[in-house]
């Protein structure tokens, strides 16, 4: 598989019937998490157990944003960015009526995002919780404050993550300006063996995924979430994150 770029690639000039030429001939991807072979983007928020999802939806080449936790409507404009870069890469024609314009690359973007199966996981809001207090990577709140402190200052999705974003929620990666949902899949963690069958059924064999993790560990803090949680603690995050529970259904 030679990667996004080459696939982009072939078929705008296919469409336009024109050599497309980047100066430098790198092979750049939108995202770790959107492979247009597959034609599928995934939705990678933040302590929901992406890194076997994204391992296997990665393609070769240079990501326009290393980081892999972008919402759906990033993902959406990042298309659009990724079809300038490789058509902008240099003139090989003249006179040049057959490359497309801009809103020519922006109708194709469009179709592009369209026609691919976006898809994304969920977590329980009390057990992402003390997964994101216990983390190792970015902030560790553990070395310095109590989880009763950390769910007081606990304000939004990502808190403690490498890479931030003010999300309130996890549903915030999901929807568009107005609030609605954009995926046409979205299963919990919890379920993923079951999410796994699904995902290939809903797009016909096209996207088979596995389950990568396999040593998981039962003593482990996110695990056993609920020794974490007081009365105060546990009203908490229920109030703070009742968008997502109230959507996905989660119960303490």
């Amino acid at each position: 598989m030679k990667g996004l770029f080459l696939v982009t690639k072939k078929f705008l000039e296919k469409r336009y019937g024109a050599e497309i030429v980047t100066s430098d001939q790198k092979y750049y991807v939108i995202n770790e998490a959107v492979n247009l072979d597959l034609k599928a983007i995934f939705i990678a928020i933040p302590k929901t157990g992406t890194t076997s999802v994204r391992r296997q939806m990665k393609q070769r080449g240079i990501p326009i944003i290393p980081n892999p936790h972008l919402n759906i409507l990033q993902v959406r404009d990042l298309i659009y960015v990724h079809l300038l870069k490789i058509t902008l890469g240099g003139n090989r024609t003249f006179p040049n009526n057959d490359l497309p314009d801009d809103p020519g690359l922006r109708a194709e973007a469009k179709e592009i995002f369209t026609s691919c199966f976006k898809f994304s996981g969920v977590r329980n809001p009390w057990a992402r919780a003390v997964s994101l207090y216990f983390r190792r990577e970015g902030i560790r709140t553990r070395e310095t404050i109590s989880f009763e402190e950390f769910c007081q200052q606990h304000m939004h999705a990502s808190d403690t993550c490498r890479q931030p974003t003010l999300h309130r929620n996890q549903y915030d990666w999901l929807c568009d300006e107005k609030g609605e949902n954009l995926m046409d899949y979205t299963y919990k963690v919890e379920n993923f063996d079951q999410a796994i069958s699904e995902i290939s059924e809903l797009t016909r064999g096209r996207l088979i995924l596995k389950d990568l993790i396999k040593n998981r560990n039962p003593g482990s803090q996110s695990m056993n979430y609920r020794e974490m949680y007081n009365d105060t603690t546990r009203k908490l995050i229920g109030t703070r994150f009742e968008k997502d529970i109230d959507i996905f259904k989660y119960t303490f």
